[in-house]
């Protein structure tokens, strides 16, 4: 069968984009409707569903507000789109999967937004937020990020997490550092994610993730989404950790990495979260520049030598899982 006619019957799901802050800020610059380059991307890859994350930038006020205008942004786009759905209910997914409409998981890019108070979550509950991590990187009120070698959750973040659980918000620990993600892996009783991390005995880098942490987060039914940066093997050894990003990540890097860590938990905790931040300034990873090359990172793993049947759990079936055993 022709690698087009498998695709077809793929679900492909990208675990982390940060559509919404770029629309944010191309429409703060007076541009007119800034989703639609993303819509057309998307759609032309065949991508089924993206989690789109709430991230705000600067003070508590700053990021209280831009969160506010960022899901008020999203709405927006599923008014003018009549094939753009947020996906809030397990009936929602399953329209989105049998419709072909393009499917909108709203997650929370850290805590910032709730502007230290926590009763703020259930307001972005109500308004379809159905993931989230803690924090970006830094320190907030709820936690440490990988900036911050020591701490791990405060009071307030172990309570967001009991809270999510109930909820039924999923638990991303991308950003954390790994004191943080250890408390949450003690407390959270659903399956717990890492959005958008890599390997770290690939690439050691505080945003990727030891063999522990990849072993506990698959143990807890959870998945880790393969990001496309902090990828970079060491081309001459591949066993020896690298320790410098000089942003010449291929796509074949990428894939060393999920299979890497399909050889360490299996399949079933193996997906996507490719972080496309190309539209945000950042560089472009060879080969995986935007959304239009997912369909390139898959025939790879085909190519390499994996079924469909494992690809296609790669592609989208474990974020299903998931997303299933978690919205109500």
């Amino acid at each position: 069968m022709k690698f087009d006619e498998i695709l077809k019957d793929f679900i492909i799901i990208d675990g982390h984009t940060d559509i919404p802050r770029d629309v944010f800020l191309r429409e703060s610059r007076g541009e007119k409707d800034a989703f639609r380059s993303h819509y057309t991307e998307l759609k032309k890859a065949g991508v089924n569903i993206v989690f789109a994350n709430i991230f705000t930038k600067g003070s508590k006020e700053t990021s209280l507000i831009e969160g506010l205008l960022e899901v008020e942004k999203l709405y927006r786009i599923t008014e003018e789109y009549e094939d753009v759905v947020i996906i809030k209910s397990k009936k929602d997914l399953e329209c989105v999967l049998k419709t072909g409409k393009l499917g909108l998981v709203l997650s929370l890019e850290g805590l910032e937004p709730l502007y230290g108070n926590l009763e703020l979550l259930n307001m972005y509950y109500r308004l379809g937020v159905r993931a989230g991590m803690l924090t970006w990187n830094s320190k907030n009120p709820f936690a440490h990020g990988t900036d911050e070698k020591t701490g791990g959750l405060t009071d307030l973040g172990l309570r967001a997490i009991e809270r999510m659980n109930e909820l039924g918000i999923i638990v991303d620990v991308s950003h954390l550092n790994e004191e943080g993600f250890w408390d949450i892996m003690s407390i959270s009783k659903k399956a717990t994610v890492a959005s958008h991390s890599n390997a770290r005995a690939l690439f050691n880098h505080p945003r990727n993730l030891s063999d522990e942490q990849i072993k506990a987060i698959a143990n807890c039914g959870g998945v880790i989404g393969i990001v496309s940066y902090f990828s970079k093997v060491d081309e001459t050894d591949p066993s020896k950790a690298r320790t410098r990003d000089d942003e010449t990540e291929t796509i074949h890097d990428v894939i060393k990495h999920i299979e890497y860590m399909v050889d360490l938990v299996g399949y079933d905790h193996v997906a996507l979260g490719l972080d496309f931040n190309m539209y945000l300034g950042d560089f472009g990873v060879k080969g995986l520049e935007s959304a239009e090359k997912i369909p390139d990172l898959l025939k790879l793993l085909l190519e390499r030598g994996h079924s469909v049947e494992n690809v296609r759990k790669i592609a989208g079936e474990n974020w299903i899982r998931v997303l299933m055993e978690s919205l109500k």
